[in-house]
């Protein structure tokens, strides 16, 4: 190989000469040295590292190592720090930055993110320290990256939600220490936009030719008349569902089964009956119109975080977000109450402090049997829970009649009196229950 990445002579292989597996894994050692010193980010080093270990000859070699230098010094074996803190506000680093080999992240009443796949990393490891006091940190990684999650929580919850695919060889490890406290700290890897063209590309080509040569097979007489350009709503809607089909097929055939885990179902999604729950804040959109759209995007931060640390503490799956509102999912009814009940008691301490605006937010919940479709939830049950969460009141938690049958006999759980609603687009009125928190 040539001089450019350090492993060979000038015109000492052909670039059509095949290479060995030996070889392959030299090159791959070589770019994770140059990732702990910084010259690659972790994306970049994972995209060279699987076009390294996929090579057949010399020249595909060449390229994975092309822009980086002959010899390189070792890596600096003296750890160096930083510190990232939001104290009732929002903090992010992402895109190129170079973090420390040690690395505090500390959130109170507040949201810190952190997104390690563009940073720089000095080392092949790198400790983050992440504290989270009624607030949260968000760590993302490249898939592929080893990820070990420790500590110890006090009224939070930690969570490591990693995808299941092959280590990349020679990765750094990602060591994070959490310490949530009433709040959260996850770390969550996502897959990065050249993986996902490579992969749409690999399953497209091949039906693409077929297709090709199925046309050009055809008399001119047969061949299928030009389609209108213009496209209905309806067809828009079906072929985008064909494109989410479609991927989600090659990202299962990609990565292969999981154990115990259907192709539909989220690794966290409850089994059976569920309660669903609904969180909401308050007056958001009078609230933004009185402080700005980016103090309130700072502060609905923190409602988020909190929110999620108290449901990965109960068990929760959240289903999804939309502008100000949560759904979550839980496979037990006492725990929703319970989860609840704590992200109301944490938004008071919240509230209590001196400055700011407050976050006020009504919940709704209710029980039963759903339909699950790519990870969401459908059906009466979800329809019902979020009308009960339009009609609770700010710092209100409304219940069904169906899920008060189901928790009444916790000791912990204590209801005020039921009053009947008539909710949006529901026959007949219900009988709904407020939970008393305070």
């Amino acid at each position: 190989m040539g001089q450019a990445g350090g492993v060979g002579g000038p015109g000492e292989h052909r670039p059509e000469t095949l290479v060995s597996e030996a070889e392959r894994d030299q090159v791959a050692a070589l770019m994770a040295k140059h990732c702990s010193e910084g010259r690659l980010t972790l994306e970049e080093f994972s995209q060279r590292v699987e076009v390294a270990l996929a090579a057949r000859t010399w020249g595909e070699l060449d390229q994975v190592l092309a822009g980086l230098p002959p010899e390189s010094a070792p890596p600096s074996t003296a750890p160096t720090s930083s510190h990232v803190v939001a104290v009732f506000g929002g903090a992010s680093r992402r895109g190129r930055w170079r973090p420390g080999s040690r690395l505090r992240a500390t959130a109170v009443f507040g949201g810190v993110d952190l997104d390690l796949r563009n940073a720089e990393l000095r080392g092949s490891e790198i400790e983050i320290r992440a504290v989270a006091v009624f607030g949260g940190v968000d760590i993302v990684v490249p898939e592929g990256v080893v990820v070990e999650l420790s500590g110890f929580s006090l009224f939070g919850g930690k969570d490591a939600r990693v995808a299941d695919v092959p280590v990349i060889p020679g990765s750094p490890v990602v060591k994070v220490r959490g310490f949530p406290v009433f709040g959260g700290v996850s770390v969550r890897s996502k897959r990065s936009g050249w993986r996902l063209i490579d992969q749409v590309r690999s399953a497209v080509e091949p039906a693409a030719a077929d297709a090709l040569a199925s046309a050009s097979a055809r008399p001119p007489e047969q061949a299928p008349r030009r389609r209108d350009p213009r496209l209905d709503v309806r067809e828009a809607l079906a072929l985008a569902d064909e494109v989410l089909d479609l991927l989600d097929g090659v990202f299962t055939k990609r990565r292969g089964p999981r154990t115990g885990q259907s192709r539909s179902r989220p690794r966290l999604a409850p089994d059976g009956t569920v309660t669903i729950f609904f969180s909401d804040v308050s007056g958001f959109t009078e609230l933004t119109e009185r402080v700005g759209d980016h103090p309130a995007q700072q502060l609905l931060a923190t409602y988020f975080q909190i929110v999620r640390g108290h449901i990965a503490t109960h068990g929760g799956y959240e289903v999804k977000c939309h502008g100000d509102e949560v759904m979550v999912a839980f496979a037990d009814p006492g725990q929703a109450v319970r989860c609840a009940v704590d992200i109301q008691r944490s938004l008071r301490r919240y509230n209590q402090r001196d400055e700011g605006e407050p976050l006020r937010v009504h919940i709704g919940m209710h029980a039963g049997e759903v339909i699950e479709e790519r990870g969401d939830f459908l059906g009466r049950t979800v329809i019902l829970a979020s009308r009960i969460t339009d009609e609770a009141q700010a710092d209100e938690i409304l219940v069904s009649a169906a899920l008060h049958d189901a928790v009444a006999g916790l000791a912990e759980v204590a209801f005020g009196p039921p009053r009947a609603v008539a909710l949006q687009g529901v026959s007949g009125s219900q009988l709904v229950y407020p939970v008393t928190w305070e």
